[in-house]
């Protein structure tokens, strides 16, 4: 942890509401992006944004520094947006992207074709078919390939973040990728 970042934890954890001020702004929007992710509206997000920071407040004094501040929050995070996946798994409703925003962050994994307007519809349509398949995915596998390939962290991070071993996040996300790949080539095939 960097030494900015030490004393600014010092500070909030002796009750600095100015310190505190500046987590919450250095990471509301990493946290709220990664809610929004998870779960895919912004009102979950802003619930899961609320939460962990309120959590954070709550247990910043047991903040010891032997993870970076940002994996200490994004565990939180994730646990929170885990949560609130695991409550509604049972209503198993269909993913509707309702944040422009969001769509926007699969572009590092589906890239237009070309420019001819029938390839931008397909694109679009593929798109979508990522959004609906990556909702489907069961929690474990949804936040390792949400941290992985759309948040580009490091296996080793997401084994701090979620508190599993390197082994267990290259599994999930093996499996996860496998289902994406069969959920879109299922569309895929149906296009040809």
């Amino acid at each position: 942890m960097e030494i900015q970042e030490k004393e600014l934890v010092r500070s909030a954890q002796e009750g600095n509401k100015y310190a505190l001020a500046q987590i919450i702004k250095k990471y509301e929007k990493m946290v709220y992006n990664l809610g929004l992710k998870l779960l895919g509206t912004g009102d979950e997000a802003e619930c899961v944004l609320q939460d962990t920071f309120l959590k954070v407040l709550e247990s910043i004094s047991n903040f010891k520094g032997q993870s970076q501040l940002s994996t200490w929050i994004y565990r939180i995070a994730t646990n929170e947006a885990l949560m609130r996946l695991r409550k509604r798994k049972k209503q198993l409703l269909p993913f509707i992207a309702e944040d422009e925003e969001y769509k926007k962050d699969y572009s590092n994994i589906l890239h237009s074709f070309s420019d001819d307007p029938l390839n931008t519809l397909l694109t679009t349509e593929l798109r979508e078919k990522m959004q609906d398949s990556i909702e489907y995915l069961p929690p474990k596998y949804k936040s390792v390939f949400v941290l992985k390939d759309i948040e580009g962290l490091s296996l080793k991070e997401i084994s701090s973040i979620l508190e599993i071993s390197v082994p267990a996040v290259k599994s999930n996300l093996h499996r996860a990728r496998l289902f994406l790949r069969e959920q879109l080539g299922e569309y895929l095939d149906g296009k040809n």
